[in-house]
């Protein structure tokens, strides 16, 4: 597409890409280069049409996004709950972002967001639980702000809010674990615009055609998700507040990775020490977050028109809410093991049209009794199918993702489709639907009513 509709940092992809390979080894001596290569910007107010021309050391980047939302199928609420029928998203959204270089190789960037969504107070306010509201009626936040250079040639250092993409898939989740993701409304919006920055000190170094990357995290940041009141909640009551661990030097979180690129062929390992950034219950009804390890590889692999993906990774000390016994909470005292496997393949052959499908399976090595009390599944496996083809010239783009979890693609999920047509260079349209299937996972339960008409008109500059 030539205008996407989320568009920020656009004239910033080379320098301040999230997660740059080993082919980004010198980059600072041509992407910084090249991306303040204009070097000159002329002013078109000069008295005499005479020329005037300064430095341009900084970007600045942005959208205003203008989103509408209408349940299709939603029904009437039983007494005291909320009623979810009809227009839930009339939403106004700011991005900003300015980068600055500071000097021949070190930048510095910043950007924001605030929205406002206008429907609670058309539908009124007093409907809607005073949680649910503080989540999703309006939000100011600071997203990513780090300062990024080059130590020596080989060796790069970036501080401050950002995010990391590991891993091949482009529609589930399994080696890439060090951002939360904002999972409020599920299915509505792709992976990667759900990723929540956090603190952390990220060192890379390049040599031959391998990059070796050092993360220590300073800043622990859960998933957002839906709180009581919210038609994606799937329990009668509330839940306790989160209780993150604290940001001090000792809870200090650790990751590495070590990457190599071939012709046609990338390989990625993983480890990490971190905290869960899901929740579990603990006896005394609190939401606590437990410290894993995860050791884990990502590949692709291109022949032809097609290219083949595959993921692994194994996870220990997972920990699992407690249980209702005798009308009294036991806490799960057990640190699980997970082995999560993913394979994928995507096809180009067809003009303008791309085609991916990829299969997951999240298995509980160390099942037992406790772990299905608590409403668990030995085998979380889940499928991600998606077809999109541009048209006019790659003015319009149509895509199809189906979201599938169980063995047999039975056990809920979404399917969701829309199209984007680039009005101009800088505003650009969305019109989509998604229907939703209930399942027994926690996340599904009570999601099949909440099938949706959106739109999206977004302006960029």
């Amino acid at each position: 597409m030539k205008n996407q509709t989320k568009s920020v940092e656009k004239d910033l992809d080379d320098f301040f890409e999230d997660d740059p390979g080993p082919d980004s080894l010198d980059k600072n001596a041509g992407d910084l280069d090249e991306f303040f290569s204009d070097g000159e910007i002329q002013i078109d107010s000069i008295p005499d049409s005479q020329t005037a021309l300064i430095d341009k050391n900084y970007s600045l980047n942005g959208n205003i996004n203008i989103k509408t939302g209408y349940r299709l199928n939603h029904d009437s609420p039983l007494p005291g709950f909320t009623d979810h029928r009809g227009l839930f998203d009339l939403k106004g959204e700011i991005d900003i972002e300015f980068g600055y270089k500071i000097f021949s190789s070190y930048d510095f960037f910043v950007s924001g967001s605030a929205f406002y969504n206008l429907a609670y107070e058309l539908n009124n306010r007093n409907h809607y639980t005073n949680k649910f509201l503080d989540d999703n009626e309006k939000d100011l936040e600071l997203d990513k702000l780090f300062i990024r250079g080059s130590l020596t040639n080989a060796f790069d250092i970036k501080l401050g809010r950002q995010v990391v993409v590991w891993g091949k898939s482009d529609n589930i989740r399994v080696t890439d674990i060090l951002n939360p993701l904002d999972l409020r409304e599920p299915g509505m919006t792709d992976i990667e615009d759900l990723r929540l920055p956090v603190f952390m000190t990220r060192l890379d170094y390049y040599f031959f055609n391998l990059s070796l990357s050092g993360f220590l995290i300073h800043e622990h940041r859960s998933h957002k998700m839906p709180v009581f009141g919210s038609s994606y909640f799937y329990l009668p009551n509330s839940l306790p507040e989160d209780t993150d661990p604290s940001d001090r030097i000792e809870n200090t979180e650790f990751a590495l990775s070590l990457s190599a690129t071939y012709p046609g062929f990338d390989i990625s390992f993983y480890m990490a020490d971190i905290y869960d950034n899901s929740a579990y219950l603990n006896a005394k009804n609190q939401r606590v977050h437990g410290k894993i390890s995860m050791a884990g590889v990502a590949a692709n692999k291109a022949f032809g028109n097609f290219l083949y993906k595959a993921e692994a990774a194994l996870f220990k000390g997972i920990r699992l809410s407690a249980l209702q016994k005798n009308f009294i909470f036991v806490e799960n005292l057990h640190d699980y093991s997970r082995f999560d496997f993913l394979v994928g393949v995507e096809y180009s052959g067809l003009k303008d049209t791309r085609l991916s499908f990829e299969a997951a399976d999240k298995w509980l090595i160390d099942y037992d009794d406790d772990a299905q009390k608590g409403g668990n599944r030995e085998h979380m496996v889940q499928y991600a199918l998606r077809v999109s083809r541009t048209f006019l010239n790659e003015v319009m783009e149509f895509s199809i993702l189906a979201s599938l979890y169980g063995k047999t693609a039975d056990d809920g999920g979404f399917l969701r489709t829309q199209g984007v047509y680039d009005m101009s260079d800088d505003i650009s349209f969305t019109l989509g639907v998604i229907f939703y299937k209930s399942g027994s996972n926690a996340m599904l339960w009570q999601i099949g009513e909440n099938d949706s008409i959106f739109s999206s008109i977004v302006y960029s500059f």
